[in-house]
C-alpha cells in the first residue's frame, strides 16, 4: 500500500538555533522643561456642610496642597451658577466660605462641583515620593493626557508645547517627560538623575545654559557606556541670537559643537522658529518664539517618529515650526551653513512657508564617517540593545553541556539576528561572529559581532566632458 510506513519511532534533526523575534526599533524620546506649576481639577463633587464662616467652610481635596484659584462652581457639572464674591469666597486657608446669598442659594447637604487649580507639590529631599514631589518622571501617549497634567498649550508651558509636536504633529507613540520647577542647574540636575534607569533613549533639555549642555553631554556619555547600556543621544541648541560664529569662540555654535565632540550630542545651526498655538480662552491663534534648544527637540522628536533605527533625516522636510526669513543671511546662507557644517553642527534651513529642511544631520563628532551620521549612531545603538535583550532572554541561565557545541548554538542564533537587521535594512551586510568560552571564566561566554553600516547618500562625485 503506497504511503504505509511499519510502527516505530521516527526521528528528524531540528536546526538550532530556534528562530528570533528582534526587540522593537522605536525609540522613546525624553523632554526634560517647565510647565505649569499647578494641577487642575475638575468637577469634584463637594457636598455643602458648612453653615457660614471659615471655622465651618468647605474643604476640597486639595485643600492642604495650596488651591491656587477656583475657576468656576456649579450645582451641575460644567455648570458656572455659584458665582464670587455674590455666593462665596476663597479663604485665605483654602477654603470655601459661603456667604448667607449662597446659603440661601446651595441647600445644605446638597452637592456642588467645583473646578479648580492646585499647587503642584514639590520636595527637594523626597524627589522619587509621587505623595510629596509631582516634577518628576512621566510617561505620555496622547497629547489630552499631557494638558490635563502639565497645562494649557501656552508659551508658559514649553514642555507642554514639545510634547503637542511631538505626539500630535510628529505621531511619535509615547514620550517622557521630567517637568522641572525653576530651570535652574541643580533643577535640571535632579531631573536628569530621575530618568538614569528609564527606558529612554534620546533625551532633550528644553534650555540653552552652558551648565545644563554638559549635564546633558555627561549624561548621555555615562549613561551609553557599557556597563549601563542606556544607549542615548542628547540633543541641544543655542540661545536667540548666539552667532554661527568659528571654533575660536567657545560661546558660539561653532565652538559649542566643537567644544562638545561626541557622536551622542547634536546641536542645531537654528536659534529662533515661531511656534503657534490656540489661546485656551478665546481659541485666537497666536505664535510665541522658542529658541535653539526647543528647534533641537522637535527635531529629535520628528526623528523618533520613525521606528527604523537607520532612519535618515536628511532632505526631510519638518513641519510644526517656521524658520524667520530674515535670518537668512546670519544662519541660512550657503557660506553660513558651509561654516557651521564644518564645525559638525546639525544644519536645517527655510523652506517652504517657513518649515524646516535639513540639509545635512550631523553629530558633532567629525572624526570620522561613523561618528558623524545620527543614523549609524541610533542602528548601532539599537542594535546592542538588542543584542544584550536576545542574549539574556535566551540563553542566560542555560546549562552549558558541551563547550563546542553551546558556543556553535550562541554563534548561530547571533548570525540569524544579524540576517535579519540586514533584511530590515538595519545594517548593510553581516560583518564577523565570533563565540568562546574562556577556559578561565567557566560560567562567561565571549561573543564578538561585526556588521556593515547603512550609509547616506550625501555626495556625488562625477566627470563630464564635451563630445566633438
Amino acid at each position: 500500500m503506497a504511503g504505509y510506513t511499519l510502527p516505530g519511532t521516527i526521528l528528524t534533526e531540528i536546526t538550532q538555533p530556534k528562530s528570533v523575534n528582534i526587540s522593537s526599533t522605536q525609540r522613546v524620546p525624553c523632554f526634560i522643561g517647565t510647565a505649569s506649576d499647578t494641577i487642575l481639577v475638575t468637577n469634584e463633587a463637594v457636598v455643602r456642610t458648612s453653615t457660614g464662616g471659615d471655622i465651618t467652610a468647605d474643604s476640597l481635596a486639595y485643600t492642604s496642597s495650596g488651591i491656587s484659584e477656583i475657576l468656576y462652581i456649579g450645582k451641575q457639572r460644567g455648570l458656572k451658577d455659584i458665582l464670587t464674591p455674590t455666593h462665596y469666597s476663597l479663604s485665605s486657608t483654602g477654603t470655601i466660605v459661603f456667604t448667607s446669598t449662597g446659603l440661601a442659594y446651595v441647600a445644605y447637604l446638597s452637592t456642588y462641583y467645583v473646578t479648580y487649580k492646585y499647587d503642584r507639590p514639590y520636595d527637594a529631599t523626597h524627589l522619587t515620593d509621587t505623595t510629596l514631589n509631582d516634577y518628576r518622571y512621566k510617561e505620555f501617549t496622547n497629547f489630552e493626557d499631557v494638558v490635563a497634567d502639565l497645562g494649557d498649550d501656552i508659551p508658559d508651558n514649553p514642555l507642554v508645547m514639545i510634547c503637542k509636536l511631538a505626539l500630535k504633529t510628529y505621531n511619535v507613540p509615547k514620550v517622557a517627560t521630567v517637568q522641572v520647577p525653576t530651570g535652574t542647574v541643580t533643577d535640571y540636575t535632579n531631573a536628569l538623575a530621575m530618568i538614569l534607569y528609564r527606558d529612554v533613549q534620546t533625551v532633550c533639555c528644553l534650555s540653552t545654559n552652558a551648565s545644563v549642555r554638559a549635564l546633558l553631554n555627561s549624561h548621555v556619555t555615562e549613561r551609553s557606556l557599557p556597563d549601563n547600556a542606556r544607549y542615548r543621544m542628547g540633543w541641544t541648541g543655542a540661545a536667540i541670537g548666539t552667532e554661527i560664529g568659528s571654533d575660536a569662540d567657545a560661546n558660539s555654535i561653532s565652538g559649542i559643537a566643537v567644544g562638545l565632540l561626541n557622536e551622542l550630542m547634536v546641536i542645531v545651526n537654528a536659534t529662533r522658529a515661531k511656534y503657534y498655538y490656540n489661546d485656551p480662552t478665546t481659541r485666537e491663534e497666536l505664535y510665541t518664539v522658542v529658541d535653539g534648544s526647543f528647534i533641537a527637540a522637535a527635531i529629535a522628536a520628528y526623528r523618533d517618529s520613525f521606528s527604523d533605527p537607520a532612519t535618515t533625516l536628511l532632505n526631510k522636510t519638518i513641519p510644526g515650526l517656521e524658520l524667520y526669513e530674515e535670518d537668512y543671511d546670519d544662519y541660512y546662507s550657503e557660506y553660513m551653513l558651509t561654516q557651521a557644517g564644518a564645525n559638525s553642527v546639525f544644519l536645517v534651513q527655510n523652506s517652504t512657508g517657513g518649515t524646516m529642511q535639513v540639509i545635512d544631520d550631523l553629530t558633532t563628532d567629525n572624526s570620522t564617517v561613523e561618528r558623524n551620521n545620527i543614523n549609524i549612531i541610533t542602528a548601532k545603538h539599537y542594535i546592542a540593545k538588542d543584542v544584550i535583550r536576545q542574549m539574556n532572554r535566551t540563553f542566560r541561565g542555560r546549562l552549558i553541556l558541551d563547550r563546542t557545541t553551546y558556543a556553535n548554538t550562541v554563534k548561530g542564533y547571533l548570525g540569524i539576528m544579524f540576517s535579519i537587521y540586514k533584511s530590515a535594512g538595519i545594517i548593510e551586510d553581516v560583518g564577523t561572529i565570533t563565540v568562546t568560552l574562556p577556559t578561565t571564566n567557566r560560567d562567561t561566554v565571549n561573543i564578538h559581532y561585526g556588521y556593515y553600516a547603512v550609509y547616506t547618500h550625501k555626495y556625488t562625485v562625477g566627470t563630464y566632458s564635451l563630445e566633438v
